[in-house]
Formats: C-alpha cells, structure tokens, sequence
C-alpha cells in the first residue's frame, strides 16, 4: 500500500506528490484556501474556485484546474477531487494508484453549508482524515438552530439600539453566517477581508439573498458588522459606544471556551469543520483498511482502534516514524 509521510504536510513518497505542504513545492495538491493549507508553491492541483482563493492569498501560480468529479491521470496516478463541505472549492482528494484508493479529506463536514458544496464518504482502501473536534462533546448541533440563535440575538440588539458584531473567519463560515443573516432580513457591513472573499464568492456564481456593504466607520446605524475574529480586540470593534459580540466557532463547545474568548458576549458552535458524528460516520462508512488522522487528540484514533478499525493519528507520532510511517 502507499507510504503515506506527514512532515509540515502531507507525502506520498512513492509518487513524490505532495498535499497541502505548509512549505513551498514545485507542485501540491491544494484541498482548499485557508491559510494553515497553502503556501508559494510554483504550481498547484486544485478546484477552480480554490485556485481563484489562492491567487489572491499566495499570489499567481501555475494550476491544474480539476473540477468536481473530473478524473485525470498523471502517469502513475490518476486525482479526482469531491466536494468537502469546508468552505467554496473545499475539495476532499481520491487518489487511484496501484490498485489502491486513497482519499484525503482536508478539512470537511457533512452537514450541510449554504454556501459550500455537499460533502459525502468517498469509498476507498485508505483513508487520511482531519479530526480536529473528535472528541464526543462536539456534537455541533443543527445550523438551522445555531442561525436562529444568531438571529434573534442580533434582532434583540438592533432593537436596544446595541450594534450587533459578528465574528467569523473571512473565508467560508463568514459567508455561510451572511446567508443565515441576509435570508433573516438584516442589514450587513463586511469587514475589508470579508467582503473581499465574498465578491470573489458572488463572482464564482454564490447567489445571496440580499444586500451587504463595504464597512464604512460611523456607518452602522441598523446594521450587523462582520470581522474576522482577530478583530474582536481593535478600534473597530472596541471604539463602538455599545456593542454585542457573537463569535461563531466550533470551540463554544468546550469548557474553557468563555476563558479563551475573552471579551466575547456570546459564542455560538457554527463550525465549517466535521463534528464528532461526521467523523465517526466518514471512518465507519468508507470502508477504508487504514485510516490516518490529523489535527485534534490521538483519542479519536484510539476510539476507532478501539471499534475493529485500524488507525493512527499521524500528528502525534515521534518525528523518526512519522517521517517514515508505513501501515500494512
């Protein structure tokens, strides 16, 4: 089976392909935009609408573009890229080689998002996966509650006269909130760097349900501001004569939630990230013979060892092995 190599990214030495290398390559599978997934590398694999993200953040760069579904083949391999649900042109990666079917997730969810592709299990013999909330206390509950939650919190401090500020990555949960929000009625001012993410969204074909404005400062009179959540501690944010903080992560599930999250009013579990449901559904309904994980507690791995699986979290490993592990 294929040597699968964790080392500031992912490597498959045995067909020197790299996927979402935290460092610059000649050539890497790009799964989807965020910053923790990219780097300058001089050429890329990707969905067009992760390639339009990417030239923005990194710059240009030669791409392959691989729509949803496309299969192609480079030599010893053939790529097919299927939605993940993440963020728009999230892309989990089926990689057919010698037989063998590898599919890396990158960040996922199965639940639905409004503004994202519908992800499903890909069948397949090895499975590398991210759990980052693979622990049993983050059972996220459904978004259409999280949204009303978020709504009527925000329709309360419009009426007390409060400006409403929602917190949220500029790249994915941003949009799926504006949506929840414009569908409510709410009248929207983006932070720069959402509202940027967001015209390349409308640009690439996202349909909104209404109408949202570029923050203009002084101008927030009955409007919802958005910001990315490194915002929360500056002038726009703490200059404001009354303000209502909502911060939208999957993090409000935990117990020191309101320690990290100083200086928030209210947090809420929207997450564009697999909760613990999805996780064990991808591991239990893929079929894969080996599954590695990524990201979040090396329990995740064990619970599975624990069902009959075969897992390993590939991010907790000594630097040695990791850097040579093989799973038979």
């Amino acid at each position: 089976m294929l040597e699968v190599v964790y080392n500031n990214g992912l490597y498959l030495p045995n067909l020197d392909l790299w996927l979402d290398a935290g460092g610059a390559r000649d050539c890497c599978i790009v799964s989807h935009a965020h910053a923790d997934h990219i780097a300058n590398h001089r050429s890329i694999i990707a969905t067009p609408e992760t390639a339009r993200l990417f030239r923005r953040r990194r710059g240009a760069a030669d791409v392959e573009i691989l729509r949803f579904g496309e299969r192609r083949d480079f030599g010893r391999y053939g790529i097919t890229l299927f939605p993940a649900g993440h963020c728009l042109g999230a892309a989990q990666v089926l990689i057919e080689a010698d037989g063998e079917r590898l599919v890396y997730t990158g960040d996922f969810k199965l639940r639905p998002n409004l503004t994202a592709g519908q992800a499903e299990v890909i069948p397949c013999d090895t499975l590398i996966m991210e759990a980052t909330f693979g622990e049993p206390q983050y059972r996220f509950p459904p978004e259409s509650e999280t949204a009303e939650k978020l709504c009527a919190m925000v329709a309360r401090a419009l009426r007390e006269g409060i400006t409403p500020v929602v917190l949220a990555y500029a790249l994915g949960k941003s949009q799926e909130a504006i949506e929840w929000l414009l569908r409510a009625g709410f009248r929207l001012s983006l932070h720069g760097a959402i509202w940027a993410v967001t015209e390349i969204y409308r640009e690439l074909g996202v349909q909104f349900s209404g109408h949202y404005e570029k923050y203009e400062r002084g101008n927030l009179s009955g409007k919802v501001l958005l910001a990315p959540p490194n915002c929360r501690k500056q002038p726009m944010i703490t200059n404001l004569p009354r303000s209502f903080v909502i911060m939208l992560t999957g993090w409000a599930m935990s117990l020191s939630a309101a320690y990290r999250y100083s200086g928030v009013d209210m947090l809420l579990p929207l997450s564009d990230h697999a909760d613990y449901d999805d996780l064990m559904k991808m591991a239990l309904d893929c079929g894969a013979q080996r599954i590695f994980t990524l990201y979040g507690k090396s329990k995740f791995a064990s619970r599975l060892n624990e069902m009959g699986l075969n897992a390993v979290s590939l991010d907790t490993l000594p630097a040695p092995a990791n850097n040579q592990l093989r799973l038979f």
